[in-house]
């Protein structure tokens, strides 16, 4: 009886030892659920129209419209292209390129066949700005053309007329997608283009010369002959050419984003 006894109160003493471990443990995989839940979250539901999201209240009703409008005709086409404006007083810590990923494959923007979606996304207090490119429109709309795009609004965004430069901004990614795909200028020609910097290959050739010359002298200073400094080339640059095509890719539900496209602090 006495041995019933002692194992009954040992038993007792492991399990009040226990409960305060498993408390907590319950409690770290409560807030380890709620974390993966707000970054989950972590972005907007686009309002019912879907195009325009105006969290901030900073667009005018033209411009709203206006992007309406534009991508009302674009839903009439055969590839059905996308462009979304997101627009948010603050990005709550995340940086921005990573909201905007998150935004883009929550909104699943652009055509599935296609990937041929465009995400504006604006944080005013945070004074940021990303135009994130479906994986489709990369070819057109390059990270320096997105950027050079951006630049031409840097004035309005940073005195604050964010209607205008939305606007400007968006108009400049339709003419992109309009030479893309052979549509008819919607502008009728009153948009003009932001011109694209005409940068010199001599520079950039020489450049590559004078990095392969030094590169076979080192090789050869270090008794590495020419035939197998070739080759140890050749391997490390389409090692360099693999990792960048494997990382540059997003996936989505419906239209993907790329992960191209371009950021700016106004």
């Amino acid at each position: 009886m006495e041995q019933v006894i002692k194992k009954c109160s040992r038993y007792k003493k492991i399990k009040f030892t226990l409960l305060p471990k498993l408390f907590l443990l319950i409690v770290t995989l409560v807030g380890l659920f709620n974390l993966s839940s707000l970054d989950i979250q972590a972005v907007v539901n686009p309002d019912q129209s879907f195009y325009v999201t105006d969290k901030s209240h900073v667009l005018t009703h033209q411009t709203k419209e206006h992007i309406l409008e534009i991508n009302y005709v674009f839903e009439k086409t055969k590839e059905r292209p996308q462009i979304a404006v997101v627009i948010i007083p603050t990005l709550d810590g995340s940086d921005i390129e990573t909201y905007a990923v998150k935004q883009f494959e929550k909104m699943k923007i652009g055509n599935e066949k296609y990937d041929n979606g465009v995400l504006i996304l604006l944080a005013t207090e945070d004074r940021e700005i990303r135009v994130e490119v479906g994986y489709g429109l990369e070819g057109a709309l390059p990270d320096g053309k997105v950027g050079r795009i951006l630049d031409a609004s840097m004035e309005n965004l940073a005195s604050g007329h964010y209607s205008q430069a939305i606007e400007d901004i968006f108009n400049q990614i339709v003419l992109v997608i309009q030479d893309e795909y052979g549509y008819e200028d919607v502008f009728n020609g009153t948009v003009p283009k932001v011109e694209s910097e005409e940068v010199s290959e001599l520079p950039i050739l020489g450049m590559i010369i004078g990095v392969i010359v030094v590169y076979f002298i080192v090789c050869r200073v270090i008794g590495i002959n020419s035939v197998d400094a070739l080759i140890l080339l050749i391997n490390l640059l389409s090692q360099g050419s693999n990792h960048s095509s494997s990382s540059h890719r997003s996936k989505g539900g419906g239209g993907r984003s790329g992960g191209g496209g371009a950021s700016r602090n106004f």
